[in-house]
């Protein structure tokens, strides 16, 4: 007979009581917060999608009681389902097999009414139905067209799009290509040449474009139409589009630029190299009212452009001097055998000039990185306060910003730049160097001044302000209006740093 220690009896008892109740606490059902978050695999890209490529539905909602995808009739093939129309499942694949706008409706049923995942508030129904809208985008499609441009702006003579067309376009003369797309492309490439045309090539967005063929030869025409996502492209590419013939036209000097030392003279179209030298040409320079003597050492066609005559001189041409060319004729002819008139003093303008503000410096000079707030007011009292500014989209010279100003009655203005710390932003400088400080300004109402006085803007630099430099610009009764106007001056900073 065995023998039961009863108080090892009561101490298993204990132990097994212990136990069931663990097990039950552990059996404790907690509530489910109902919260609605619905997402697709495209929802970061605007929820577009090629034809016959798949996309995803999820329905990640917690306190869900039941829920029904519906989908459009007869687009959608659902992966996996002999039923295209609806689906129960938390996540959908699905493919659209035709171009359109289509939308895709959840409706859910949750134990309680749930929280919005856009916002974390909560709806006032525990039934919720979403619409999703789908953009299935057709294939990326050109439709091109090209026309010769008459010399008064108008349209002429359609080109033919094919290869090996040979439209003929006489040297000099443009082609205006336009364009229409389906499938929402968002970028665009074009190439029209390595030389002889102007542009070679071109990214803008703009539904059409003006192409100056300057050289004699056949020319070939490249345009690609793209988009990322959803991926896409349309290209055409016409071998010998255009055939450039011989011009009895005058030839224009259509600029001359300061471009690395060099005076450049570029010409409407191709010119003869052995018809020049550069005897025939002059150049003056002065600056500050002094006259500063200088020789042209060498002329020649610019390589790669042949359009342009390139001349050396024994000076630098700096851009705060008046340079100017004058050709006294001569034998001076394009390639198309066609002579050049002379010019007398055509004023050299300067390009490519560096900007200090855009190297070297977190100065936002064309108002696209900062906000009004970063251009206060210096609180110099009196009237220098009386001015709105604003940083607006309506007009910009480039980018997509500039600093609206609006002066109240008898205003003034004086503001500075800085960052969100209020500490001032600086830009290097070297003591004694010529510098232009050069303004874009887009006036739209200049206002009625008192008689007698000139409104004007003036540009002050800290340390060793310069009180003594003058408008920049005087906006006089006949400043121009409803344009951008460049302005500038040159000073010399008495400061390096």
């Amino acid at each position: 007979m065995r023998k039961i220690n009863i108080k090892q009896f009561k101490k298993v008892l204990l132990l097994l009581f212990i136990f069931i109740i663990a097990c039950e606490q552990e059996e404790v059902i907690f509530d489910e917060p109902s919260h609605r978050v619905v997402l697709t695999s495209e929802m970061n890209f605007g929820n577009k999608v090629n034809p016959d490529e798949d996309v995803s539905f999820g329905d990640v909602s917690s306190g869900v009681v039941s829920r029904v995808w519906t989908f459009p009739d007869n687009v959608v093939d659902i992966l996996g389902s002999e039923n295209d129309k609806t689906s129960n499942e938390k996540t959908v694949e699905v493919i659209f097999n035709t171009p359109g706008d289509y939308n895709v409706t959840l409706s859910q049923v949750f134990k309680e009414a749930p929280f919005s995942e856009a916002n974390n508030t909560q709806l006032g129904s525990k039934e919720v139905d979403t619409t999703i809208v789908i953009r299935v985008l057709p294939n990326v499609k050109i439709d091109l067209k090209a026309n010769l441009l008459n010399d008064d702006g108008t349209l002429g003579a359609a080109l033919n799009i094919n290869n090996n067309a040979l439209n003929e376009v006489t040297a000099s003369k443009k082609v205006r290509y336009s364009y229409t797309t389906i499938g929402e492309p968002e970028d665009y490439s074009w190439t029209f040449g390595n030389s002889g045309v102007s542009p070679t090539s071109s990214t803008a967005k703009t539904s059409e474009i003006d192409v100056q063929y300057k050289s004699l030869g056949n020319y070939d025409l490249k345009f690609i139409a793209s988009r990322v996502r959803p991926g896409g492209a349309d290209t055409i590419y016409m071998k010998d589009l255009v055939k450039v013939i011989p011009s009895t036209d005058p030839v224009t000097l259509d600029g001359v630029n300061e471009n690395n030392g060099k005076i450049e003279l570029e010409f409407s179209r191709d010119m003869d190299e052995t018809t020049f030298n550069k005897s025939t040409f002059s150049v003056t320079i002065e600056n500050n009212g002094n006259m500063i003597p200088t020789q042209i050492t060498n002329a020649e066609i610019k390589s790669g452009s042949n359009n342009i005559i390139s001349l050396t001189l024994d000076q630098t041409v700096y851009r705060d001097d008046i340079a100017k060319v004058t050709y006294a004729g001569g034998n001076l002819r394009t390639t198309d055998q066609v002579n050049a008139d002379p010019f007398v003093d055509v004023e050299v303008t300067f390009n490519n000039i560096p900007n200090i503000l855009d190297s070297g410096s977190n100065y936002d000079y064309s108002f696209e990185n900062s906000t009004a707030a970063n251009w206060p007011y210096m609180w110099w009292g009196g009237i220098w306060g009386e001015y709105d500014l604003s940083i607006s989209n309506t007009q910009a010279y480039e980018g997509t910003a500039s600093a609206y100003i609006e002066f109240r009655p008898n205003g003034g203005m004086i503001f500075g730049h800085r960052d969100d710390t209020g500490t001032d932003i600086t830009f290097p400088t070297e003591a004694g160097q010529d510098y232009e400080i050069g303004v874009w300004v887009y006036v739209t109402d200049l206002g009625a001044a008192d008689p007698g006085f000139v409104p004007d803007m003036r540009f002050y630099w800290f340390p060793d302000t310069d009180w003594s430099v003058g408008p920049n610009p005087a906006f006089e009764d006949n400043f121009k209006t409803n344009e951008w106007v460049y302005v500038s001056q040159f000073v010399k900073f008495g400061t390096t740093g």
